[in-house]
């Protein structure tokens, strides 16, 4: 029988242990929360629930860091000397380079960082769900320095809880989230405030497209301004990029360029509507 170690079982960590529980049948699944008051939450759902660290790492197999990136370090140099000897970390933060260059040179090769491309607007352990990375991308992002083996276990892992697997360099993989996460995130926010500022009567009628369009702003606020800040330099990049599309956009309005509008129009809608 397996064990992995889940830290941080909100709406990532509890789908995750939950897929497990279904996917893994003889996995010996272990969550880490760090209060009294969420463990007897997870208590309701999950048998071993620990909030030390180290007792929920102790020969682990496998340990998922599914905390704010903010809290890794400190877990990490806690439940190192106590993990398997042959036992695998990763993390499912949505931020790789900062991960890797902390947690890489406590455990060595045997991190692997990863990243599924699943979510929600809501969180915590009442929002998980164990069919919540099917059919979604899991990003796993290995280095010169990574053990072959955690690599392959750490991609079976999200294999097997229904991901396809993409493998990207850490650096590869937060110039691309930014754009097609974190820029999405953004916008959503942004848009939310500057139809507020100006109108905020106007989300009476609010209907489905500008919710779906939203959505994502209602994301928890404190998660989300930690992830942007940690890939800021990315973000800015693809806001500058973003700008000047809206600027372009402008332009064609003021021009009355009804061709023009339509082919700016018809290029996005080719670009969405062939999404894998």
């Amino acid at each position: 029988m397996s064990t992995a170690a889940i830290f941080g079982p909100g709406l990532i960590g509890g789908s995750l242990a939950l897929a497990l529980r279904s996917k893994r049948p003889g996995c010996n699944v272990r969550l880490w929360t760090r209060s009294e008051k969420s463990a007897a939450v997870a208590a309701q759902s999950f048998e071993h629930v620990f909030t030390d660290p180290a007792a929920a790492a102790e020969g682990a197999d496998i340990c998922v860091f599914c905390t704010p990136i903010g809290a890794m370090e400190t877990i990490a140099k806690v439940i190192a000397p106590v993990m398997a000897s042959h036992g695998i970390v990763t993390d499912a933060g949505s931020v790789k380079g900062s991960v890797v260059h902390t947690l890489e040179p406590i455990f060595g090769g045997r991190f692997v960082g990863s990243h599924p491309m699943a979510g929600s607007e809501r969180s915590g352990i009442s929002a998980a769900r164990p069919d919540l990375f099917e059919g979604a991308t899991a990003v796993v992002t290995p280095t010169e320095k990574s053990d072959p083996r955690a690599v392959s276990e750490v991609e079976s892992l999200w294999r097997d809880v229904g991901c396809r697997i993409v493998t990207m360099s850490p650096d590869e993989h937060d110039e691309s989230v930014a754009r097609i996460s974190h820029l999405p995130h953004a916008a959503a926010a942004a848009l939310v405030n500057a139809i507020n500022r100006r109108l905020p009567e106007a989300q009476k009628i609010a209907g489905g497209g500008y919710r779906d369009t939203t959505r994502i702003a209602a994301g928890p606020p404190a998660m989300w301004s930690e992830i942007l800040l940690e890939n800021k330099a990315a973000l800015i990049a693809g806001l500058e990029d973003f700008t000047h599309t809206l600027e372009e956009l402008k332009a064609l309005l003021h021009s009355h360029d009804a061709a023009a509008l339509e082919a700016y129009l018809s290029r996005a809608k080719e670009v969405r509507d062939n999404l894998p």
